[in-house]
């Protein structure tokens, strides 16, 4: 395990030291007065490991590639410099390897707060017992898979590559907002999900009985979301949407009001896919912004409502750490940059 311990003063500073020799990707774990920073592959493992359980740690990750954590049972919070990489303003990605492993325990049921990484595979909340408080924003996954019963769950401002998939568990206070993802079902009766201004890529297969508000949905296909649903001033086929008139539908934007997603997007693409036609991830501005809107006024899709699509992290992001070629006996000299973050 490699580690060095730093005052908190001195980690709101960037550490000064002889000739730089390396960038390494860091883990930094703060512990109420104790800051500790974790470097390496295993980084992010050793620093979860090493998270208090009397307290909520706080684990600040820099740009990089990080060995798979294992299973996260314990309260804590994470940051990283983002789910992708963006040329523009500088910011290198933080990925992970693997699953990121939510998991509650007889004796503890973990709060999760993870903001700016991007995890190779999917992200799974299993368990003994109930999971309260997850919130994932501005992260990147495979799948989401709801495998235990969870309560105040909020997915906001992420990307999946695949499903939100709720494993026929029970999900209440359920919300993604400002997302991107397949499609989303298969919660246990009873459950309460929302899904606020996100996309929906899949049309060829329905969509859970939830509350949808101000989406951009898909509308190939030949399936309905599914009956029991609730449909506001989301753009896509109204007869998708209803489902025969098995739902409530107010003020949705009909195919034949926006023709194709050619004409719906500003940047002329006739599809849903995430990358443009340069391999650059999309911005989703509408066309007209002012027309496809929700009832308080702001476009439909990730680029209106509370939290507007934005995928760099809002928390100050560590950009570069570098460790020094001369040390003092039993020291270990670091110089760490960081940026301030976005708004969120």
């Amino acid at each position: 395990m490699k580690k060095l311990f730093l005052s908190m003063i001195a980690m709101a500073t960037s550490l000064v030291g002889y000739a730089q020799v390396t960038d390494a990707v860091t883990a930094t774990l703060q512990a109420g007065e104790t800051t500790t920073v974790y470097y390496g592959y295993d980084a992010f493992k050793d620093a979860i490991a090493a998270a208090p359980t009397d307290v909520v740690g706080i684990i600040t990750l820099s740009p990089g590639a990080f060995n798979n954590p294992g299973n996260i049972s314990k309260s804590v919070k994470i940051y990283g410099a983002g789910f992708q990489d963006d040329t523009a303003n500088n910011i290198s990605a933080t990925s992970v390897t693997g699953d990121l492993n939510i998991v509650s325990t007889p004796e503890v049921s973990p709060v999760v707060r993870i903001e700016g990484v991007k995890f190779v595979s999917n992200c799974v909340l299993k368990g003994s017992q109930t999971i309260t408080g997850t919130e994932i924003v501005k992260c990147g996954f495979g799948t989401f898979y709801n495998s235990v019963a969870t309560d105040n769950t909020i997915i906001r401002q992420s990307y999946f590559s695949g499903n939100i998939d709720g494993e026929s568990r029970l999900a209440t206070h359920f919300l993604v907002s400002n997302c991107y993802f397949n499609r989303i079902g298969w919660f246990s009766a009873g459950s309460d999900v929302a899904v606020h201004h996100c996309i929906l890529k899949e049309g060829y297969y329905g969509h859970g009985p939830y509350f949808y508000y101000g989406n951009i949905i898909n509308n190939d296909g030949s399936y309905s979301i599914d009956a029991g649903a609730t449909c506001q001033y989301n753009v896509s086929s109204t007869w998708k949407l209803s489902n025969g008139g098995n739902n409530v539908l107010i003020g949705n934007y009909d195919k034949s009001q926006w023709t194709n997603f050619k004409t719906l997007f500003a940047d002329g693409q006739d599809n849903l896919n995430y990358l443009d036609d340069s391999g650059n991830p999309r911005t989703w501005t509408l066309a007209a912004p002012s027309t496809y809107v929700d009832q308080e006024g702001t476009p439909c899709g990730v680029t209106g409502g509370n939290f507007p699509w934005n995928p760099t992290p809002a928390t100050p992001r560590i950009t570069s750490t570098t460790v020094d070629a001369k040390t003092v006996p039993g020291t270990l000299k670091v110089s760490i940059t960081a940026v301030a973050g976005s708004a969120d």
